[in-house]
């Protein structure tokens, strides 16, 4: 049985506990408002790019919010956060094993 309405499931790699840590020792909550997230990590965003990076999904974070008004406090979960700066720094580690070929030298 199968039902096409549901979202497919979408599993994250569990975040690193150092980073989750690192973190909670930083923001002081399991919620952090997108706000300071933007202030800490993303500064070269401004509030309107932040949000419309995030919504078409070149900055991969779910949102949440604790109520359904319209103007509640938009949240990032600290695991999201962490897993999305574990991916990231597990990317960039691949990106440099990769064999650079063309690069040259400039010593040369």
């Amino acid at each position: 049985m199968k039902d096409n309405n549901q979202a497919p499931l979408r599993l994250l790699p569990a975040p690193d506990a150092a980073t989750v840590e690192l973190l909670y020792r930083n923001f002081g909550d399991v919620l952090i408002p997108l706000a300071k997230l933007r202030e800490q990590y993303f500064r070269y965003l401004n509030e309107q790019t932040f949000v419309a990076e995030i919504i078409s999904g070149r900055i991969q974070l779910p949102i949440t919010t604790l109520d359904n008004s319209r103007k509640a406090t938009k949240f990032a979960h600290i695991r999201h956060v962490a897993a999305l700066i574990d991916i990231r720094a597990y990317k960039a580690d691949e990106e440099l094993a990769r064999p650079q070929g063309d690069i040259q030298n400039k010593d040369d």
